[in-house]
């Protein structure tokens, strides 16, 4: 299992479904046993493999509304002249650099970006793909390695928001519901309910307050931004090599 899928695909999951599991074992003796052998049977790690695909499905799902509600990918926006967060030369000699490296006819200006936005953006995101393509190696390119899986984290964290919330508030209402058919009515002294429902708010909580657009925006960003900081690098390399090399007018990263 390599970082990225346990970090930005199977860490969602566990946050999501952790509550079921502190409560199964706080109310249930036998429940230690269940899972134990659930886990013994290998239907576990199925089921956090099902989980983690669901969860990453959701999250490329989101990932397209969000990409329209902010403006375009984020490695698409900053490449955009018009776009304020590069300094301006420093984006020029980006244009440069990548106008050297990827064989497209048009070279975008401020004009055709007003004029044209939807041929620049292709441009800009093939000179994404091509970008994504050479900074592969996760050693060489560890930061911004760190920050793909910190956007995957989080953009799949957002898929199962709604799912996670959920289970959280039937988890509350089942046990407030044991509550009060063990006493006939809701007994707020009874230690179990206590610790079981303060368990449940945290998570609560962190889902409703932490998980939302913005915090998955930050990532975004800075992964466009790592993103940009390769291009010298990946220069220097072909110019070592004396190559040039195209690549295709699609791109889905953020």
């Amino acid at each position: 299992m390599n970082t990225y899928y346990l970090k930005a695909r199977i860490y969602p999951v566990i946050l999501s479904v952790i509550p079921i599991l502190i409560i199964g074992v706080l109310f249930s003796v036998t429940f230690k046993n269940y899972y134990q052998t659930i886990g013994g049977l290998g239907l576990s790690t199925v089921l956090f493999f099902l989980f983690s695909q669901l969860g990453r499905d959701r999250g490329k799902r989101i990932e397209k509304n969000l990409w329209e509600k902010w403006g375009g990918a984020p490695s698409t926006q900053i490449l955009r002249l018009h776009d304020k967060q590069l300094n301006s030369l420093t984006k020029k000699e980006y244009h440069k650099i990548m106008n050297s490296l990827v064989d497209i006819e048009t070279t975008p200006t401020e004009e055709l970006e007003i004029d044209f936005p939807n041929e620049c953006d292709e441009i800009y995101a093939a000179w994404v793909k091509y970008l994504i393509g050479k900074t592969r190696d996760t050693k060489k390119f560890n930061l911004l390695f760190s920050e793909n899986i910190n956007y995957g984290f989080r953009r799949n964290s957002l898929g199962l928001k709604s799912f996670a919330i959920i289970v959280i508030s039937i988890l509350i209402i089942g046990v407030l519901g044991v509550n009060y058919l063990n006493y006939g009515a809701i007994n707020i002294k009874d230690m179990n309910t206590l610790i079981a429902t303060g368990i449940l708010i945290i998570p609560l909580l962190y889902w409703v307050l932490i998980v939302n657009e913005n915090w998955v925006k930050i990532p975004a960003i800075a992964y466009a931004e790592r993103l940009m900081e390769s291009i010298e690098e990946i220069k220097n390399e072909r110019t070592t090599m004396g190559i040039v090399h195209s690549t295709p007018r699609d791109a889905r990263t953020p």
